[in-house]
């Protein structure tokens, strides 16, 4: 007589993970780099290639551009970033002017409002400039097709211009133009670090 092998059921739930193909050889955690115990070897130390950071050569371009909402997402967050912190130091030394001679309690109290007032607020500000500031040079290299200083420089005064355009023609034109000449310096050093 014949043993008929037991079948088995189709909906047994089965761990994938109760047994584990173990590795031909141990793993070697070293291996992973410094932090687990490699020595600082000549190939960490190496100066970097000048190989772009792309997966093959035929896809690094040197025209490349981030796209529209890689570049609005970054300037609206080192905008947002920079009024924090500025306004947050500004109101940091403003609490403590306007404390002075108060005791330790009330100084503090003073420079966590003065603080939490001007960062927030600025942060707001600067963030809203670097908003309209990318929209407007999008557009402007969506409609001249090339990037250049002049696009930078014309959504600068436009931003500003719009950013001030309740407080009067004269505050207006000058907000338009320290916004252009802060965005085109600041953008003609960023093309110089590359």
């Amino acid at each position: 007589r014949r043993s008929v092998p037991a079948m088995s059921d189709p909906y047994e739930l089965k761990d994938p993970y109760s047994r584990p193909e173990l590795p031909a050889r141990p793993l070697d955690a070293s291996s992973l780099g410094p932090a687990f115990g490699a020595p600082w070897g000549s190939t960490l130390d190496a100066p970097a290639s000048e190989v772009p950071d792309f997966l093959f050569p035929e896809n690094f371009d040197t025209e490349y551009r981030r796209g529209f909402g890689d570049r609005l997402t970054y300037h609206i967050g080192v905008g947002y970033l920079a009024g924090l912190t500025a306004g947050g130091s500004y109101g940091f030394f403003e609490g403590l002017k306007n404390s002075a001679g108060e005791r330790q309690r009330i100084r503090i109290n003073a420079v966590l409002n003065a603080t939490g007032r001007r960062g927030p607020g600025w942060g707001n500000g600067a963030g809203c400039l670097a908003m309209m500031l990318s929209l407007f040079e999008s557009a402007a290299y969506s409609f001249r097709e090339t990037d250049d200083l002049l696009n930078v420089a014309a959504a600068g005064a436009l931003a500003g211009g719009i950013f001030k355009s309740t407080a009067g023609l004269k505050v207006a034109a000058g907000s338009a133009c320290a916004l252009s000449a802060v965005a085109t310096v600041g953008s003609f050093i960023s093309q110089q670090l590359r």
